[in-house]
């Protein structure tokens, strides 16, 4: 399989992920100075600079006339770079020649994009931010989710809202109520913190003496949530017989305290949120088949932060301005793309947090800069954009550099020959290589001999 070295076909099984998804390819930019929200790449060729005559002209600092060309070859997309003086990055890597991949991030001087699907009615000029509430804002990456909630919100509807714990559950559930019109309160119930043994009462409410230390009436979560939304974070974690309650409350709109005979009449609309799916708490035994299917009157699923890395970099300017003030500094172009290439375990909850300590430990810093950031996030930057070394080390290191370039590219490249079966355009590609460059590296060997080479080598030392 591609072992011919002038094969350059791009098989079909070889697609990246863009070739498969449902909409048009775009980069969606993520730094102001990029004319609008979106740039939708056509399966022609299309040039990206400054200068005249290319297809997407952008005026910011770093960018060269003609710098990058991105083209469809077969079902792939490719970047390549224009010999541009300060470089095309993908994933934080320059590259010469790299196929493009929903979610890459791709830095052209000070420029930042995201490559992303959009839909085909999808308008450039439209905003990157929907803000419902001073702090209440979303990026791109939920408006399918919140173009739902609007038609859904009106109603009386049950929403059950699945994702990763600080993906941004509640900040959906706020939509929810935010849109509804609904006029009493948004009451927040953490299910997770409720004791055993009193989570009927806390919910239900309960009549005076109804257990020991009961010395006052108490109407309950639910009816404080009367005329408004109530909203169940964690609902898995309610126990099961409190469940078969709730359901009762869903199906008659009344809430009966324990300890009492009496049912009260209630107007409340009920949003609930999990970290796993319906199906998947139920399989599990953690919750009632009968509960979850009444919940699910619409389900909304919030993908984790790292499945919409253009979110990242519009949340991080509102949550400065929120934080910080109207003022907020600039931002660092290597440090925003630092940002993007981190995988955010916790998710908006780890950004807000983030973005505190920022505006904490550097205030009245003109701009935030990537040596701003935890060392953890930086060393997970490709080695050639970590911080480098000290001059004296660099100094004595000078001489061995383009020597040790050299076979650190001929083993990235057998790497790639290896995960790529032989074929060289594929293999050049994913190693960020020109092909040319490619076939350089190899000094004229099929792959098979190249790859020989590399291990006799790897064996001897």
């Amino acid at each position: 399989m591609g072992n011919n070295p002038g094969d350059t076909t791009l098989r079909l099984d070889e697609s990246t992920r863009l070739a498969t998804s449902a909409g048009r390819m775009a980069i969606r930019w993520v730094t102001p100075v990029a004319p609008a929200a979106f740039q939708i790449i056509d399966e022609t060729r299309a040039t990206i600079g400054r200068g005249p005559g290319v297809v997407v002209a952008l005026d910011a600092a770093g960018l060269s006339r003609s710098h990058v060309e991105i083209y469809r070859q077969g079902p792939a997309y490719i970047a390549h770079d224009l010999g541009s003086t300060n470089g095309t990055y993908v994933n934080g890597r320059r590259v010469e020649y790299a196929p493009l991949s929903e979610g890459d991030v791709v830095r052209l001087g000070d420029v930042l994009g995201v490559v992303a699907r959009v839909a085909p009615e999808a308008r450039p000029e439209a905003p990157d931010m929907d803000v419902l509430a001073p702090d209440l804002a979303f990026g791109p990456g939920l408006a399918r989710e919140l173009a739902e909630l609007r038609r859904a919100a009106p109603s009386n509807l049950p929403v059950l809202i699945v994702g990763e714990t600080g993906a941004g559950k509640e900040l959906v559930a706020r939509a929810v109520h935010l849109l509804s019109g609904r006029h009493g309160p948004f009451h927040a119930v953490n299910c997770a913190a409720l004791p055993t043994a009193l989570a009927e009462a806390e919910l239900f409410g309960h009549g005076r003496g109804a257990f020991t230390g009961a010395e006052q009436a108490s109407a309950g979560h639910i009816r404080a949530a009367a005329g408004g939304t109530l909203f169940l974070d964690e609902v898995a974690d309610m126990p099961l017989p409190v469940q078969a309650k709730l359901l009762r409350v869903l199906q008659d709109g009344q809430v009966t305290p324990l300890g009492e005979t009496r049912a009260y009449a209630v107007d409340v609309r009920v949003v609930a949120a999990c970290q796993r799916s319906a199906e998947q708490l139920v399989t599990g035994g953690r919750a009632r088949q009968d509960l979850m299917a009444r919940l699910s009157g619409v389900t909304i699923a919030v993908p984790p932060l790292r499945e919409r890395r253009a979110d990242i970099a519009v949340l991080f300017r509102h949550l400065l301005r929120v934080h910080g003030g109207v003022r907020a500094p600039e931002i660092d172009p290597r440090m925003l793309e630092c940002m993007l290439l981190h995988d955010w375990p916790g998710n908006v909850r780890e950004l807000d947090l983030l973005t505190r300590r920022l505006l904490a430990l550097h205030a009245g810093q003109p701009a935030l800069r990537r040596s701003f950031l935890p060392a953890a996030m930086i060393a997970n930057l490709p080695p050639s954009e970590q911080p480098a070394d000290p001059p004296s080390r660099m100094m004595a290191a000078a001489g061995d550099r383009d020597g040790d370039r050299h076979e650190h590219d001929r083993r990235r490249l057998g790497e790639e020959l290896r995960r790529h079966g032989g074929n060289v355009t594929r293999a050049a590609a994913g190693a960020g290589f020109s092909r040319a460059r490619a076939y350089r590296l190899m000094g004229g060997l099929s792959p098979e001999r190249f790859l020989a080479e590399l291990d006799a080598v790897k064996s001897e030392t």
